[in-house]
């Protein structure tokens, strides 16, 4: 059986390794060469999967993605790449990566496994009509058409375009009759209205942040938080940006690092409440201690001190003031990053319409696969796992 996948992303080559077990597999790819969005994943270190994967690690239609991923589960996925030659380490948060720390390893190890396998891989293709024609597939580009029993379509959704994911992939399969839910990009830095981003770009902080709609708190995630001259990033917002749609969001975090013990929350309150009220202390010499220097300016400019002032002398209602912007600053946000520095695109091609060996329900032979549809994951290794689980379980069914 010959079976054609468009894109050459993670999943796509994914499912051309686990298909070409038993049939001729050829791979169609926009770019000049296959893998591109792969070699950007995990910061280039490819966060191949996560330790710990449960069903709120998948929005969309995350009940689908939880099951799928029950067939081809993380310690499946682990012990796949060790028999390819990808040995694995675990870091922080129960991320997983190849030992060797860089995707470009994982990336050449499919290529070498690709040519031994004798999948072809097409470059420089561009897929601009799909047709079911009896019981086969009539793909074409602008110079040729090309035949096969079975086409799986792994094209990604609309992030990161210069990888090839354009959304030409949602066109072609509403035009065999599938419908596409509305799409936002998630897992993206979000931009922040402050007249301080300049000069806090490049602090951190590590705490909860909260994200908030219309003065009520909506979702929470934790972890480091870093500031840019635009605005915002970090792994807690990167997975709150999925749920940034409109206007009136704001974050709210402690600019104090607060993933600490209850007990060393109150040890930091006892200090505070003692200091303002007994130390001879001026309120720059008192930030120094329990701040980065960059936030000092933010802090005396927004509440309007001067950094000479003796912390004895702050009044109460200045005195809850400082500790409130201490514990829980408040940004506006204003808009995010885009398709283009996203690293998943929320909505897409609805499960409704596929079943669960990613076959359409629309169009028979026909396999749809990752994040073109309506499912995307956590920060952590969590789209790149669902990459992986669809493309088995399609390659598979196959």
């Amino acid at each position: 059986m010959k079976v054609a996948i468009i894109g050459g992303g993670a999943a796509g080559i994914f499912s051309a390794l686990v298909a070409s077990e038993k049939h001729e597999v050829t791979i169609f790819e926009r770019n000049n060469r296959i893998g591109k969005k792969l070699l950007a994943t995990g910061n280039g270190r490819c966060n191949l999967t996560n330790v710990s994967v449960e069903r709120k690690n998948f929005h969309g239609d995350g009940n689908f993605a939880y099951k799928i991923y029950k067939k081809f589960d993380n310690e499946t996925a682990v012990k796949y790449f060790e028999d390819l030659g990808i040995l694995t380490t675990t870091k922080e948060s129960g991320k997983i990566y190849p030992r060797s720390l860089t995707a470009a390893s994982v990336l050449n190890v499919f290529l070498e496994e690709l040519e031994n396998r004798n999948i072809e891989v097409k470059t420089d293709k561009y897929i601009n009509k799909i047709e079911k024609i009896k019981n086969r597939f009539k793909i074409h580009t602008k110079e040729e058409s090309y035949t096969f029993d079975r086409v799986i379509m792994a094209t990604g959704g609309m992030s990161m375009a210069s990888s090839g994911s354009d959304g030409n992939g949602y066109k072609l399969l509403k035009d065999l009759g599938h419908t596409v839910l509305e799409t936002h990009p998630a897992l993206v830095q979000l931009k922040l209205k402050s007249n301080f981003l300049k000069h806090l770009s490049g602090t951190k902080v590590e705490g909860v942040c909260y994200l908030l709609k219309d003065g009520k708190v909506i979702k929470e995630r934790s972890g480091d938080i870093l500031f840019t001259d635009y605005g915002i990033s970090g792994p807690p917002i990167l997975d709150l940006s999925r749920y940034v749609l409109d206007g009136n969001y704001r974050l709210r975090f402690s600019i104090v690092n607060d993933l600490m013990t209850e007990e060393d929350k109150n040890d930091f309150l006892e200090y505070f409440y003692r200091t303002i009220s007994s130390k001879d202390m001026t309120l720059e010499r008192f930030l120094i201690g329990i701040l980065n220097k960059k936030f000092i300016h933010y802090v005396l400019k927004t509440l309007d001190l001067d950094r000479n002032m003796k912390v004895m002398d702050l009044d109460q209602s200045k005195s809850y003031e400082l500790l409130k912007i201490l514990t829980e600053s408040e940004f506006e946000i204003i808009g995010n990053n885009g398709y283009k520095n996203s690293q998943v695109t929320v909505g897409g091609i609805s499960i409704k319409e596929i079943n669960e060996n990613m076959e359409s329900k629309i169009v028979n032979g026909l396999y749809i696969i990752g994040e073109i549809l309506n499912i995307d994951g956590d920060c952590g290794g969590y789209n790149l796992q669902w990459a992986w689980s669809s493309a088995y379980v399609a390659a598979y069914s196959i």
